[in-house]
């Protein structure tokens, strides 16, 4: 009987063991996105409707350029997908040394959108070429002044 509470409680601590080390490799082996500093703009859309771009600089010269052709008021969390099957939302586009970009697929998730209030989200794309690009981003509303229309 006493080799019997023996095995068990043997398994038990080695099933421990290998529980707390897995959970201790895979926890550092995920690496966490970096947080980029952005700016965000009211802007317009093609048809000079309401419209935002979100500037987002990745390293020296290149960059993440959004354009999203809706309101910016968003209190609840957004996501938007580009390309879109409907091209409605906007562009999404990698801008490498001002001199090329590309097209960017993938998506980009808002906490929410309040002008005037610290924007917050992430992003998750593709460029054309291949590029991955993923990451947080915290935006500042800028102070530029558009009309449209």
């Amino acid at each position: 009987m006493k080799s019997r509470t023996n095995f068990f409680i043997s398994l038990g601590l080695l099933i421990l063991i290998i529980s707390v080390a897995s959970f201790t490799f895979f926890s550092r082996s995920q690496k966490t996105a970096p947080t980029f500093p952005a700016t965000i703009n009211r802007d317009c859309a093609p048809w000079d409707g309401a419209a935002f771009t979100l500037f987002i600089p990745i390293d020296q010269g290149s960059s993440i350029y959004i354009s999203i052709w809706q309101e910016p008021d968003f209190g609840l969390p957004v996501t938007f997908h580009f390309p879109d099957e409907t091209m409605q939302p906007g562009t999404a586009t990698y801008v490498l040394q001002l001199s090329h970009s590309e097209q960017l697929t993938g998506k980009i998730s808002f906490r929410n959108i309040v002008q005037g209030n610290l924007v917050d989200g992430s992003f998750d794309f593709v460029s054309d070429s291949g590029i991955q690009l993923k990451g947080k981003f915290e935006a500042r509303w800028g102070n530029e002044v558009v009309y449209c229309g």
